[in-house]
């Protein structure tokens, strides 16, 4: 696969062939019996990481909705019953499956958008935000904390999905899609109840001091060309991703995630001045230093340096 993001649509009405499918994108989910299929079309875009799909469905029976190696996100809107771990979850908006617990369901014509999300990278998120290891299952409920986190969650995924399904030609960039898969992960721990946000760790804002700040803008310099995110930062100094934040705010007022993208604007621009305007083009410029939408990267660029990226380019 490589850095590029798959797209698929795959149509189905062959039993045994539909669950080859879902094994192979969800490994560990089971559900017995099988689904009943009516003109059945699944839409598919995976990148290293994360993978969504998005699917309508009739199925009535038990299961189990979880893997060993991936936290399941969705968005559902449809009719039914969906039950748990013993607890009734909503049949709108957002659910997740951490854990192999018994899952009982009915569904009529569900139409379900969601996430197959890297559970080692979640937790490698999870454990820079409080500064210490996570276990590998960190969610206490499938069901959001309330309805504004729920709102959170579904924003997230619709920019996650047509990120993805829209525009996955375009998201080779191993920056990009860190990034992507980094939001997406934030969000969900952000949205759901788990370890983490249970017990956070006061802050040592003792440690926020001058010299872990260049440290911190040093390493930022030194890899901005690299995939990196807010949390390595954190971790190669020894803070928390919150302690970094501390940090930058008290002593240069702005966030790690400020700084890290004024690095890449920055590359960028020195990339720009020194291309051929007839073999480069101000978007592929942009991709390549983690800029998805290219109007933004275009006002943060005359912002930054008084003209436009088209401009630099053709000087």
């Amino acid at each position: 696969m490589g850095n590029e993001v798959t797209t698929a649509e795959l149509h189905a009405h062959d039993p045994a062939a539909m669950e080859q499918l879902i094994d192979g994108l969800f490994p560990g989910v089971a559900l017995r019996p099988l689904p009943m299929f009516r003109d059945f079309v699944l839409r598919t875009a995976v990148m290293p990481g994360l993978s969504w799909v998005d699917y309508t469905i009739d199925w009535a029976g038990q299961g189990r909705l979880a893997s060993p190696e991936q936290v399941l996100a969705f968005t559902l809107n449809g009719a039914g019953r969906l039950e748990h771990a013993g607890r009734e979850l909503p049949f709108a908006g957002g659910v997740l499956f951490d854990d192999a617990s018994p899952v009982s369901v009915e569904w009529e014509q569900l139409h379900a958008q969601g996430f197959s999300v890297d559970r080692a990278y979640v937790r490698s998120v999870a454990s820079s935000l409080v500064g210490r290891p996570q276990p590998s299952h960190l969610f206490t409920a499938g069901d959001p904390i309330d309805a504004a986190h729920d709102r959170l969650w579904q924003d997230t995924a619709r920019f996650v999905r047509a990120t993805m399904g829209d525009h996955g030609g375009r998201l080779s960039s191993p920056i990009m899609q860190r990034s992507l898969l980094h939001h997406l992960a934030l969000t969900l721990l952000h949205t759901f109840p788990n370890i983490v946000l249970a017990d956070l760790p006061d802050l040592d804002v003792r440690r926020a001091v001058p010299v872990v700040v260049r440290r911190a803008t040093a390493y930022i310099d030194e890899h901005a060309h690299e995939p990196i995110t807010v949390d390595d930062v954190a971790n190669t100094v020894g803070l928390s991703t919150r302690g970094l934040q501390v940090a930058f705010r008290r002593h240069l007022d702005i966030t790690p995630s400020m700084r890290l993208r004024q690095a890449r604007l920055d590359r960028a621009h020195h990339d720009l001045l020194r291309a051929d305007p007839h073999a480069t083009t101000v978007a592929s410029v942009a991709r390549r230093w983690g800029f998805v939408h290219l109007g933004h990267f275009a006002t943060a660029y005359r912002a930054a340096y008084g003209e436009r990226p088209t401009e630099t380019l053709l000087r």
